[in-house]
């Protein structure tokens, strides 16, 4: 509990802390690790002797239950406004 003399910045910033912290942690995928998740279908493609490359690095965090603090960039992001 923030002290009554706190600044009100303070006190916005401690409530908004406090209101990120549960939706960080929520899985974003509820079909993630079933057999009917559409977001586990991939697209691959390699281009004569290049690294191939796929659309599972980009959804694979999200397809395998991750929640928004497991994301690469919004993550730590993320974690900024939790105080």
């Amino acid at each position: 509990m923030l002290p009554l003399d706190a600044l009100p910045t303070q006190t916005v910033t401690g409530a908004l802390g406090a209101g990120v912290d549960p939706v960080r942690n929520l899985t974003l995928d509820p079909l993630s690790d079933t057999g009917v998740d559409p977001l586990d279908n991939g697209l691959g493609s390699q281009v004569a002797d290049f690294k191939p490359l796929s659309t599972t690095a980009v959804t694979d965090q999200v397809t395998h239950g991750g929640s928004l603090s497991t994301l690469p960039v919004v993550g730590p992001a993320s974690g900024l406004l939790s105080g």
